[in-house]
């Protein structure tokens, strides 16, 4: 079997695909055969070993993908399900593979209860490998922590991008409005727009003086927005924060124009500054959540995107081999949505 395990950290050029051994099957489990495999941008962290404070190699890629059941363990049928993982998936069936632990950059994956989710019928492997912890991300921000209300105004940072997209798809089922997005090309604010999104501001060709916060406080009449989905940093959340109306809620998901140390980059908000405009700061890492396993919540949010047939934005499309390049297709941020890898 073919799979990307590092032997060091470092630049697109350290993911190597090579032989393993085939996965056994586990007793409670299944193992997959992988038709798509989606980039998330925490894995160019991970690859950089800047991710978790004691990265060691060697260490296996990949946290998400989707595939078709080709094994199952004597006790994948169980029906207990005290612990709240999702049983009785069958040989021969389309899945979605969760492994926040890595091991997704492979052909072949074995999977435990609460490392696989059943497939939304009306997305193919591209979409479903592209689905789960965008969208989940996106709903938990939204509906979980923001508790946003249709009408509110939002504001979506990064929303060509994977979760941004999923965040404007949502919003927008949702009944938010205005939605606006930000982005960094014409094009890729036009992408934004064609999803639903109100307005597009690209931050790359603003004139000066006349950034996203103004041109938002203009089409707002000086309010300013309710929700804002934020994932860049630095000036762009500071902007993001003075541009809070009254009971507004920023809920921060990452930090992608911070290229090394987290604790020395990040601005600290003084929580008299949220007292004093009555402003709610949220984090969220959804690696910390377990989705998977809180089958309420997902179920909320599928009978949403069912609702109203809502597919990820896919980009660009890479064999296994071509992980390097793909690495570098999303660092030199020109990629539309999820990229994926193909095994």
């Amino acid at each position: 079997m073919r799979k990307i395990i590092l032997s060091e950290f470092g630049g697109p050029e350290v993911l190597r695909v090579a032989d393993a051994p085939e996965p056994e099957v586990p007793q409670d489990g299944w193992v997959v055969e992988l038709r798509a495999i989606g980039i998330n941008f925490a894995e160019l962290v991970e690859r950089r070993g800047l991710y978790r404070k004691n990265q060691k190699t060697p260490y296996e890629m990949g946290k998400e993908a989707a595939g078709v059941i080709i094994a199952a363990g004597p006790e994948a049928m169980s029906v207990d399900s005290s612990d709240g993982a999702q049983r009785g998936f069958q040989v021969g069936q389309r899945v979605i593979v969760i492994r926040f632990g890595g091991g997704c950059y492979a052909e072949r994956v074995a999977v435990r209860p609460g490392q696989v989710l059943p497939a939304p019928p009306h997305l193919d492997f591209d979409e479903l490998a592209s689905f789960a912890i965008s969208f989940a991300t996106a709903w938990y921000a939204q509906e979980e922590l923001a508790r946003a209300r249709p009408g509110e105004c939002a504001l979506i940072h990064a929303a060509a991008g994977a979760v941004g997209s999923a965040a404007v798809l949502l919003a927008r089922a949702c009944g938010l409005g205005p939605v606006f997005g930000t982005a960094g090309s014409d094009e890729k604010c036009a992408a934004v727009r064609a999803l639903g999104a109100t307005e597009c501001f690209n931050y790359r060709a603003l004139p000066e003086g006349a950034g996203f916060a103004n041109q938002i406080r203009a089409r707002t009449h000086g309010r300013g927005v309710d929700y804002c989905l934020e994932s860049i940093g630095g000036e762009v959340f500071d902007q993001s924060l003075e541009l809070s109306a009254p009971l507004a809620r920023i809920v921060v998901i990452g930090f992608s124009s911070i290229g090394a140390d987290y604790a020395q980059a990040i601005a600290r908000v003084h929580p008299l500054k949220l007292f004093l405009r009555s402003i709610g700061l949220f984090g969220l890492n959804v690696e910390q959540l377990d989705f998977p396993a809180r089958r309420d919540v997902w179920t909320r949010m599928l009978a949403v995107v069912e609702a109203h047939e809502l597919r990820p934005l896919v980009g660009r499309r890479f064999a296994l081999d071509e992980a390097p390049e793909a690495h570098a297709h999303i660092e030199a941020r020109e990629n539309f949505g999820k990229v994926v890898l193909i095994p």
